[in-house]
């Protein structure tokens, strides 16, 4: 692989591939405008983390393995991986546990992109694929998502070529919550090469409620060699600051991820958390449905404030504002903090997280002074 250098040829010689890449960004928090000396007391809002914490029995595990913390963790996360296996009715081969999504997401490209390969997304949409493809050395081909904020298939598969290894199906899409229907994604599954993989990634799985949603694990229709499918427990389930994540495919495509992956990454901590909380059904359908409310209330008052946000299928809303940065700033300065799209393809639309009733209500009174505040400057 190529390299660069300094102008006189002495110091490390970086990959070329990553000259100029930007870190990942994870969006502006509380830390951040704390770490500035912000006085308000402000309304974090742009990471899509759950606003309830672990599950009781997560939060329990968790605290059991901290004394243990002078161990390292269980070689290949054999029983997280065994229980996930049997829950899902797949074989344990069929199963890689990794740190977040977006550690599953770079071991993928470890183990499938390289110089000169592409992978192909719609856009807007989650912006690790493109930075761990370039971190390959490939490039990534984009198509606009649809109106309804779900990724074109169809559009897709037209810039498809040989030297495509991965193409990302993000559904529900982030960040704009669009999802893509059983019917149409088995088509598009059925069309694509098979020397193409297939990454399902379905973080935001347990809110999507739609009948026209379907689950790639458990449908028989889905299981392909060229498939794979990612969740996380860090929506849902609310484990976000533990990093874990499960990528369910064909023995071979697994394979591929556990040879490139840390076998120390998920720490012991994360795992029992992840482990307890696969048991509590009733408290994931609960939070479910705490979400729905949530959202419908957030979506109500934004049409009431006249904006039209896309119809979601997560837990956060998408919403075209003009000039997403300054508007970002100006909400800011009402104490609440959302995610401009820029960095996912665009500048236009904000990404509000789904709170509590109470942040709902209070994102809503924010958003209001923002609008009256602008139209007082305008006149």
């Amino acid at each position: 692989m190529q390299t660069t250098a300094n102008e006189n040829g002495a110091g490390p010689r970086i990959r070329a591939a990553i000259d100029g890449l930007p870190p990942y960004s994870a969006g502006r928090s509380v830390r951040d405008a704390a770490g500035e000396g912000a006085v308000l007391e402000l309304l974090g809002l742009a990471a899509n983390e759950g606003p309830y914490g672990p599950f009781p029995s997560a939060a329990k595990a968790a605290l059991e393995q901290v004394g243990k913390a002078n161990l390292y963790p269980e070689s290949g996360f054999r029983t997280l991986r065994g229980e996930l296996a049997r829950m899902l009715n797949v074989d344990v081969a069929e199963v890689a546990v990794g740190a977040g999504g977006i550690g599953l997401i770079h071991h993928l490209s470890v183990a499938l992109l390289d110089e000169g390969t592409n992978i192909v997304v719609s856009t807007p949409t989650f912006h690790a694929y493109a930075l761990d493809a370039r971190k390959q050395g490939a490039t990534t081909l984009s198509t606009p998502v649809r109106e309804d904020g779900s990724y074109d298939l169809e559009a897709m598969l037209g810039l498809i070529t040989e030297d495509t290894r991965i193409v990302y199906v993000c559904n529900p899409n982030n960040p704009t919550g669009g999802i893509v229907g059983r019917e149409e994604l088995l088509r598009f599954i059925d069309t694509v090469p098979e020397y193409v993989t297939i990454v399902v990634d379905e973080a935001y799985f347990e809110y999507a409620q739609s009948p026209e949603y379907t689950d790639t694990i458990a449908e028989p229709a889905f299981n392909r060699r060229n498939l794979v499918t990612l969740r996380t427990f860090s929506k849902a389930y609310g484990l976000a600051g533990l990093r874990v994540a499960y990528l369910v495919g064909s023995r071979e495509l697994i394979a591929a991820v556990q040879k490139v992956e840390s076998n120390y990454e998920v720490s012991n901590v994360a795992q029992a958390a992840a482990l307890a909380s696969l048991h509590e059904e009733a408290e994931l359908t609960r939070r479910v449905g705490l979400n729905k409310d949530g959202r419908d209330a957030l979506t109500t008052g934004l049409r009431e404030l006249e904006f039209e946000p896309l119809e979601s299928h997560g837990n956060f809303v998408y919403v075209k504002v003009g000039d997403a940065k300054a508007f970002t700033k100006a909400l800011e300065g009402e104490g609440i903090i959302v995610r401009p799209g820029n960095a996912m393809g665009d500048p236009e639309s904000v990404r509000i997280t789904v709170g509590t009733p109470e942040q709902v209500k209070a994102t809503i009174a924010a958003m209001g002074r923002v609008i009256l505040s602008t139209a007082q400057h305008s006149t």
